[in-house]
């Protein structure tokens, strides 16, 4: 295997390498990669050792031939904790609608059809699902099968954010108190006094920015040096966000950091007593009729990834997407989103603060500029009450409760720089606003 100093090279050559491609008039893959549905029926043994022993801290930004593999067998390169299942399986009742795949998206790849979107070789798609008044009215594997688990990469932070509203709710938590109240290592560091709610809509004002992401020795770079397990990078989270110093008094802006996702996980952990996998399972995945185990990722030192690195099944991924949609009760007998949920996300969501960082002038790009906001770890928080959450390598959670539908899909987008946005969205407002 290649060094941890060779992977965290590597992945900072993948980071440059995708600021330059976003640049680029036409988007562009390397004529080597091999194609996604090559893998439609899964991998060889030959090849899954060879892809195995290839593996390095750059593998999944990179997103080529051994990332595919990583983020489909996630299991068998980083360190994982199981996330359980109970109970029977809850089966989605089928009702295609095969006009789904007609639909038509503006991207990076040019104007198309859904159908052609998955079947140009640059897109990487691996597999999407539609579900509408909890029927599954659209599912498709391009490049993985069904029983294959897949990370949703950042998707997963919707979450730890669900999972704070709990804590919330249950009166563990005060969103409006100081974060080091709960988390006293945070004690004399820039984060001390920040509101939880500000952590929790990604308003922390700390310059921990996913943006900063590769400059050496910044809070984010040192953060991702210690999941990529790099040599010399300290063994705990918790020095780079120790690291971190102030941009801005909180409150003033949205700016994306997987930072302040990852302290909501230590108060998860905190006030629940639980490891987050724990946590996890109990609270949401045992009560959701899930097919599959869930796996959380870990850091070589062994703390919990859940900034990013959670794998599951396509269909569980869009089970847990229902459980925001008035179907919710097709896959559980008692609700794991409270019916206040939403309110607070609506009115938490400031579209005057949306604008002037990375992911939200992404989101503004891919989908315009309607007034949309972002709070409760969402990406996008749109004016008629749909949600959305994307992933690193271009996995994408949209839920809309008003039409009582989830889209999501998984992706293996090159070096993370495609995002195809807008078919979430034109789905559901084509077809059934």
């Amino acid at each position: 295997m290649k060094t941890a100093r060779a992977g965290l090279v590597a992945f900072l050559v993948a980071l440059s390498a995708t600021a330059s491609a976003s640049a680029q008039d036409a988007y562009t893959i390397p004529a080597g990669l091999i194609p996604v549905w090559t893998w439609r029926d899964g991998y060889s043994a030959e090849e899954s050792l060879r892809y195995r022993r290839a593996y390095d801290g750059g593998s999944l930004t990179e997103a080529g031939d051994v990332g595919a593999n990583a983020v489909v067998h996630i299991g068998e390169v980083l360190p994982t904790a199981l996330v359980s299942r109970a109970g029977p399986a809850v089966p989605l009742e089928s009702a295609p609608m095969p006009e789904i795949q007609d639909v038509t998206a503006t991207t990076d790849l040019g104007t198309m059809t859904l159908r052609e979107m998955m079947d140009d070789p640059r897109s990487r798609m691996r597999a999407i699902a539609v579900v509408h008044q909890g029927k599954l009215v659209y599912e498709e594997y391009v490049g993985i099968r069904p029983w294959d688990t897949h990370v949703w990469a950042s998707a997963t932070k919707t979450i730890p954010g669900l999972l704070v509203h709990q804590l919330e709710e249950e009166g563990l938590l005060d969103l409006e108190a100081p974060i080091a109240r709960y988390l006293p290592e945070l004690d004399f560091t820039a984060w001390a006094e920040i509101p939880v709610a500000d952590v929790l809509h990604q308003r922390s004002g700390l310059d921990i920015r996913e943006a900063s992401l590769g400059t050496p020795g910044h809070p984010t770079t040192l953060f991702y040096a210690t999941f990529a397990g790099a040599e010399g990078a300290d063994p705990s989270f918790l020095a780079s966000m120790t690291a971190a110093g102030t941009l801005r008094e909180p409150g003033f802006l949205f700016e994306y950091s997987s930072l302040n996702t990852y302290a909501l996980v230590l108060l998860v952990e905190r006030l629940t007593g639980m490891a987050f996998h724990d946590a996890l399972t109990e609270r949401v995945w045992s009560r959701a009729g899930m097919e599959g185990d869930g796996l959380l990722g870990l850091s070589p030192s062994g703390e919990p990834s859940a900034f990013g690195i959670f794998a599951s099944r396509l269909r569980d991924f869009a089970r847990y997407g229902m459980l925001f949609t008035p179907s919710w009760d097709v896959v559980g007998d008692e609700r794991v989103v409270s019916e206040g949920y939403l309110s607070k996300v609506y009115d938490a969501s400031d579209p005057a603060i949306f604008a002037g960082n990375n992911m939200g002038d992404r989101m503004i790009r891919d989908f315009g500029n309607i007034g949309m906001g972002a709070s409760y770890q969402w990406d996008a928080v749109f004016p008629d009450g749909d949600l959305y959450k994307s992933g690193r390598s271009g996995q994408a959670l949209c839920v809309s409760p008003e039409t009582d539908t989830v889209v999501v899909w998984f992706s293996s987008a090159y070096q993370s720089t495609l995002w195809v946005h807008a078919y979430a969205r034109e789905i559901v407002t084509s077809l059934f606003r």
